[in-house]
């Protein structure tokens, strides 16, 4: 089964999206509240998929993503922000980033983003 590393500090969206993603099947979803947490967590787990909130209390997605790379070179990373929608595009296609999407977007959305990811990574 897939499993899933959550890097966010906001009290609820971790929550709702470990949530979201066990129902869609992860029987493995890890969280992590800050990047020195994210790095260590994606080291021992390597994770099939990251979700990585643009800002964290000890760092931002620009400084967090090369960390990542680092440490889990297999993961696939799916960049969550409420940054503008060409701001958070132009980003992610800099850093790498396989996939983004708005903090607003739904649950469904953001299954079917994860899920995309594990598909590409299949081929």
């Amino acid at each position: 089964m897939p499993s899933l590393l959550i890097c966010g500090d906001a009290v609820a969206f971790p929550v709702l999206f470990r949530r979201w993603m066990l129902d869609a099947g992860f029987d493995t979803v890890t969280q992590a509240r800050t990047a020195g947490e994210a790095v260590s967590k994606a080291r021992e787990a390597q994770p099939d998929v990251i979700v990585v909130d643009h800002l964290l209390p000890d760092a931002t997605s620009e400084h967090l993503v090369p960390r990542l790379r680092a440490v889990a070179p297999e993961s696939r990373l799916l960049l969550i922000s409420g940054m503008p929608g060409v701001t958070l595009a132009e980003f992610a296609d800099t850093a790498g980033v396989e996939a983004h999407l708005p903090r607003a977007a739904t649950a469904e959305e953001m299954q079917e983003a994860v899920l995309a990811l594990l598909s590409a990574e299949a081929r």
